[in-house]
């Protein structure tokens, strides 16, 4: 039986697991990766992981979670105004995030080894959508900073989160797209999307 814990031990072993759970789904990816090797990183039984977490999909999917803030803030602190060609901007902006997710091992463990299904699989319904509903949020304040701007033209926030996750997701189906083409393939796509999104004449 896991023993209990206090605040401050939860606590700290919580931030263990984060931080050890990164090594190790990095060095061997999920399906590797077990949870008593987990539990034996961050001190604690193996029965005691589920205090913390329902299942290692769901402390892979909260590391995960947190190395997208790098990627947000990036969007957040991007100041197009700024740019002399803000179309140009955009584009290196979007082409930049993906070289930023594919370099990532925990990303391409995520989009190039299956297993984004099993994530989904495994994570409670709420917490997909709370995801889903901060990415909405996240570009609905960038969006409304731009729109301000009068550099986006007029498009609903949730409608616009749905159409940069429809173009991230591109990275899942490399090989049907073609691995060949698609650098090229992925660049056209972000012409014709920021072609559609920036209004200000450059």
């Amino acid at each position: 039986m896991a023993r209990g814990f206090n605040e401050q031990e939860k606590q700290k072993i919580h931030q263990t697991l984060m931080e050890e759970g990164k090594v190790l789904f990095s060095r061997f990816g999920l399906k590797k990766t077990s949870i008593n090797e987990l539990a034996k990183a961050a001190g604690i039984a193996p029965g005691s992981f589920y205090t913390f977490f329902n299942s290692k999909e769901e402390l892979f999917f909260e590391i995960i979670e947190r190395e997208e803030e790098t990627i947000k803030n990036e969007f957040m602190n991007f100041d197009l105004n700024m740019a002399q060609h803000p179309k140009q901007a955009m584009k290196k902006l979007l082409l930049q995030t993906f070289v930023m997710i594919e370099e990532n091992a925990l990303f391409s463990q995520l989009l190039f080894e299956n297993n984004f299904d099993a994530l989904l699989r495994k994570l409670p319904k709420e917490k997909l959508e709370a995801h889903f509903k901060k990415d909405s949020d996240t570009v609905a304040l960038v969006a409304s900073k731009w729109k301000k701007m009068g550099i986006v033209r007029e498009i609903e926030e949730d409608v616009l989160a749905g159409l940069f996750r429809a173009l991230f997701t591109m990275s899942l189906h490399k090989k049907e797209i073609g691995e060949g083409v698609y650098p090229q393939a992925l660049k056209l796509l972000v012409d014709f999307i920021v072609e559609g999104l920036v209004s200000k004449e450059e």
